[in-house]
């Protein structure tokens, strides 16, 4: 057996835990006791956001304790992160294929490493699909978001100068990890003033668009007059791949990517965690320690 978050069901509808059956692991399968869960921006938001370009499940890391035929290399005790393909589906014990984890980097923290994948795959995914490139001026709304603050640090790595929209309490972490300029995002204002001002923080242009907010905010790239093949929606809801996990997990253990965390709960408070995800907006993954 195995204690899962449920989101729906019951009688309010809230996530909450419940006793779920957890078969052995099958072939090229393998079981992980699970150390640190990460919650994603769009978990329990009712719908997930349409994308092209995306990620998706859930965040997990944890210690192989059993393993099913045809595994490769990986042995009972390795310590792992990786994802679970069932979306907010936060576990004390996963059973998922192989080439769904890799090797948790020594020096990396449980919290970091549960919560890294799903977001930081769909932010890679994004500066590959908008071919982000050495000397590119990038424009990210939603800078602070799960996804977006991936994008911010990736961006850079790639060369990039980086402008984004984000609220003002996160300004000065998005100036400190790669963001350039940064605009305040006022909620209702108009997209003609935000453009302006995007526009103004990025005087000899925009090559590339990444949208990692709620809103689609897409129009933006049309008023900046962004080609539509450097533009791009982020959300969850797609693959993640062996090779990227690798990445990922190398960038962040060498410090070359950080991983904010807004605050940990333990499995029982899930409820309490999703609400402060979707009520407050950190900056940063929250996550659960089952």
């Amino acid at each position: 057996m195995s204690r899962a978050v449920e989101i729906g069901g019951g009688t309010s509808g809230a996530p909450h835990v419940v006793d779920v059956a957890l078969g052995a692991p099958g072939p090229g399968e393998v079981r992980v006791t699970v150390r640190a869960a990460g919650i994603a921006g769009t978990d329990g938001a009712g719908e997930l956001y349409p994308a092209a370009f995306s990620s998706g499940g859930s965040d997990f890391a944890g210690v192989v304790t059993a393993l099913g035929p045809e595994v490769g290399d990986l042995q009972v005790g390795d310590e792992v992160l990786g994802f679970s393909a069932a979306l907010g589906r936060q576990a004390d014990a996963v059973v998922v294929p192989a080439g769904h984890v890799v090797r948790k980097p020594a020096g990396l923290s449980w919290e970091v490493a549960g919560s890294l994948c799903v977001a930081g795959a769909a932010a890679c995914a994004c500066v590959h699909a908008v071919g982000v490139r050495d000397g590119d001026t990038v424009v990210v709304t939603g800078a602070c978001s799960d996804v977006g603050s991936f994008v911010v640090q990736l961006a850079r790595l790639c060369g990039a100068r980086v402008v984004g929209l984000a609220a003002p309490e996160h300004h000065d972490w998005l100036l400190a990890h790669g963001m350039d300029a940064v605009a305040e995002a006022s909620a209702g204002e108009e997209h003609a003033d935000l453009a302006r001002r995007l526009a103004a923080a990025a005087p000899e242009g925009v090559d590339a668009f990444v949208c990692a907010a709620a809103q689609d905010e897409r129009e933006l790239a049309v008023r900046l007059e962004v080609a539509p093949h450097r533009t791009v929606r982020a959300a969850v809801g797609g693959p993640v791949g062996h090779d990227v996990l690798t990445e990922l997990a190398d960038l962040v253990s060498t410090g070359r990517l950080q991983v904010p965390i807004a605050g940990t709960y333990p499995l029982d408070s899930v409820r309490e965690a999703y609400a402060d995800v979707r009520e407050h907006h950190p900056l940063g993954r929250v996550v659960l320690l089952p």
